[in-house]
């Protein structure tokens, strides 16, 4: 049963998450922990050992280092049986540098950027820095004045013929723990239980969610990544405010400690482990406009293609959801052809419009058309246990129920990506890959493997299939649009936040559930501009359109129409200033992509990563950074009002112009047309002018905005190369250095200081001149370079 608090009706779901073994208040027996190990045998990099419990059980463990600053930890029980272990991390393949020492009472594993010690009796591992400092411990089994365990100390219980594992750490009083996917809870996990297992969570305002990872980041530099796909769950200091635990279900427990310094470094480091995030081509960067959970046509999809462009919205993908099929039939991946009598000709228009296609599919189909009957009798579906086709309702009432594709079939996972190929073939660009949560515990896969086992991992199977099929046919990158995920997820670019209401606090849920994900190293996120569930009031509208358009990607999408002008005209012209900003920041946003694909660091940053050293940045979560430069307070309510931090240095009104040191809060008040938006002091960002669609060629007429106090600099990322440009105030010369793939760029200087006046410009040392596409100051007081180079 889903937990719902008292009076509320539970909500109907035939996949929910199988129950964790519970003590009853009577229940004094302990559960087996270690309290003692011997040495089995060690190597260059790692020790095995044999862990002994106070009842003569038995587990196996072992402690390796596998890479620079990352320690593996696997507990097991003697028999069990790793061959059938679906393993999330993978081998680097480059053996790191370590050292084993034996000492009488622990043995020392010394590695690169992080040293084990374990204790050999009482049994316990403390993982500290070469310099001494401890990152994290065992906590032990710490009891109350009754006696009672208040935590799970490392070892194992058994309940009802199932094992499940465990372990505890100690929390610090300061300590704050970030991550675990998209989860919509407050930011700061401390306090919370949190459990992983993938829902069709009907919304943003629970701890149910559609994309979980087992991965925890603390504020004292180090991350820990369960690898198991079951129902894991984490206890961060909820039962026990001073110690976090991990329960796993099965016989093996499997976990990298991963130390920084520093949270951005933990992150590149688990991105290492797991696979970092896909680069999306350019046109991703664009807007995504949706027909809507609502009927469609073909002329009605052509009337928005054209109003788009009429209106100057500036635009790059037209969504096309359910209703491109025939309601009952979903996911049969047939054009409804009566709305869509056309179709290949229909993608072919749009092109020429500049519009990219994106089709919604899922990956279940429904009894009593020509497509399930092909794959029911090639059993190309998950069985009940007696082996009948496992058919249920995932849509509610609202659809007929369905079946669910095995994608652990080879025969099926080949039948579904034929199913996609023709549509590619027409012109499609991209897939939205919605549902995969609906896996029930008790179905069997072809694989051999249960539901429950199977039920985490088949999100990223079934996005792995459809990235796969369009990679072979577009030459691309294998671009997705997803709901679901899971560890390793951030392969599939791109995801979005699900199904929120329209409301104020489901706008606030959905940039937390994008924080926490930002946090496991998934970049390319975006979510439904307006909310998803009924119409949002104008105002709310507008203020989601200012979040999601300064968003890594964005969409609008939702149940009924998101066209800004059917807002109204002031939602209008709103919407369409800041998709045109967004539009002017392309090549900062194209930067930034191209940064998270190489090192899995997020666009959209929450700022206890740029500032881990502030304690006021810990737990704020209603606003962030986007990249390292611009700073992005959205509003939450109709009013206009809010209270933003500001970190130290200085922060410039990306308005007003008007400059704001930090730390510190300051209370904005914010008109429906402004978002709080502010500049980084000492910052470049790199622009250009809107365009109405986003060509894949190397950005033209580039501008340099320096926002400048002393000196900035930005790397320009593009598919021509990069450009290195450096401005820097010296007296009153403004000294400027560029260099790389292109030969000219503008650059615009705002002065950060009234008194500071610029009478000489130098471009790589050699002064400008009257000969030269003269420097100038404008009219606004800021001063205009045009750079040419050799």
């Amino acid at each position: 049963m889903v937990w719902r608090a008292s009076l509320l009706p539970n909500r109907p779901w035939p996949a929910i998450a199988p129950p964790l073994p519970v003590r009853e208040f009577a229940d004094w027996a302990d559960p087996e922990y270690v309290d003692r190990v011997q040495v089995d045998m060690t190597t260059p990099s790692g020790i095995a050992l044999r862990g002994f419990t106070p009842g003569g059980q038995e587990l196996r463990v072992r402690v390796e280092a596998v890479s620079a600053g990352v320690v593996r930890v696997q507990f097991r029980r003697p028999d069990a049986d790793l061959s059938k272990r679906t393993r999330l991390a993978r081998d680097s393949g480059l053996p790191p540098r370590a050292t084993v020492r034996e000492q009488d009472d622990h043995i020392l594993l010394e590695a690169d950027e992080i040293v084990t010690r374990v204790t050999r009796q009482p049994f316990g591992i403390v993982f500290s820095t070469p310099g001494g400092r401890r990152l994290l411990a065992h906590s032990g089994a710490e009891r109350d004045v009754g006696e009672y365990l208040t935590t799970l100390p490392c070892g194992f219980t058994e309940r009802d013929s199932q094992v499940f594992l465990h372990d505890s750490f100690l929390c610090e009083p300061d300590e704050h723990f970030y991550g675990f996917g998209e989860k919509f809870t407050d930011f700061d996990k401390r306090g919370q239980i949190v459990q992983m297992w993938n829902y069709d969570a009907h919304g943003v305002h629970h701890e149910q969610a559609y994309k979980n990872v087992p991965f925890v980041v603390s504020t004292r530099g180090y991350g820990v990544f369960v690898d198991s796909h079951r129902h894991v769950q984490f206890d961060m200091a909820a039962s026990n405010h001073s110690a976090w635990s991990i329960v796993c279900p099965g016989e093996v427990l499997d976990y990298y400690v991963i130390a920084g310094p520093g949270l951005a470094r933990v992150i590149e480091l688990y991105t290492d482990l797991v696979g970092g995030p896909a680069r999306p081509p350019k046109w991703a960067y664009g807007l995504w406009v949706s027909s809507g959970f609502t009927d469609d046509s073909a002329a009605e999809t052509l009337r928005r293609a054209k109003e788009l462009r009429q209106r100057a919205i500036p635009s790059d993908v037209l969504h096309l959801d359910c209703y491109w099929q025939e309601h009952g039939t979903w996911s049969n991946m047939e054009w409804n052809g009566k709305l869509f009598p056309e179709p290949e000709r229909l993608v072919t228009e749009l092109r020429r419009l500049g519009f990219r296609v994106c089709l919604w599919i899922n990956p279940y189909l429904s009894p009593g058309t020509e497509r399930y009957r092909e794959a029911d009798e090639n059993g190309f579906f998950l069985k009940r246990p007696d082996g009948t086709t496992y058919v249920l309702p995932l849509w509610g009432t609202f659809h007929p129920p369905v079946a669910i594709v095995d994608v652990t079939n080879p025969r099926a996972a080949a039948w579904y990506q034929e199913l996609l190929r023709p549509h590619l073939r027409m012109g499609v660009d991209v897939f939205k890959t919605d549902f995969g949560e609906g896996v029930p515990r008790d179905a069997v896969a072809h694989n051999g493997m249960s539901g429950e086992e199977l039920h985490n991992l088949y999100p990223l199977l079934y996005n792995d299939l459809v990235a796969t099929v369009t990679t072979a046919e577009t030459g691309g990158s294998g671009l997705v649009w997803g709901r679901s995920t899971y560890a390793g997820g951030q392969r599939h670019a791109a995801q979005w936040g699900g199904d929120p209401n329209c409301s104020y606090p489901a706008m606030a849920s959905t940039l937390r559930g994008g924080l926490s994900l930002a946090m496991c190293g998934h970049a390319f996120w975006s979510h439904d501009i307006g909310g998803f569930h009924r119409t949002p009031a104008p105002d709310l509208y507008v203020r989601w359109a200012q979040f999601g358009l300064l968003s890594p990607l964005s969409r609008a999408h939702g149940m009924t129409s998101r066209l800004p002008w059917d807002f109204g005209e002031e939602a209008l012209e709103i919407f369409r200033t800041y998709v045109r900003l967004r539009y002017h920041l392309l090549p900062y946003l194209y930067t930034y992509g191209v940064i998270s694909a190489e090192s899995g660091l997020p666009i959209m940053r929450p700022l206890v990563l740029e500032f881990p050293d502030d304690p006021a940045t810990h737990a704020i979560d209603l606003q962030y950074l986007l990249g390292r430069e611009l700073m992005v307070a959205p509003v939450f309510n109709p009013e206009g009002v809010r209270d933003v931090y500001f970190p130290a240095g200085g922060w410039v009104d990306y308005w007003t112009r008007e400059v704001l040191e930090g730390p510190g809060y300051r209370t904005v008040e914010a008109p429906l047309e402004r978002l709080p938006l502010y500049v980084r002091l000492d910052s470049l960002l790199p622009t250009i002018e809107p365009a109405a669609h986003i060509s894949e060629e190397p950005f033209r007429e580039l501008t340099f905005r320096a926002f400048l106090r002393e000196r900035a600099g930005f790397r320009l990322r593009d598919v021509d190369g990069d450009t290195m440009v450096d401005a820097r105030l010296d007296g009153s010369a403004l000294q400027i250095e560029a260099s790389g793939a292109r030969t000219a760029i503008d650059l615009v200087v705002e002065l950060a200081s009234e008194r500071r006046e610029v009478t000489r410009v130098l471009v790589n040392g050699r002064p400008l001149g009257a000969e030269d596409r003269a420097w100038r100051h404008l009219k606004d007081g800021r001063v205009h370079v045009p750079v040419t180079l050799p």
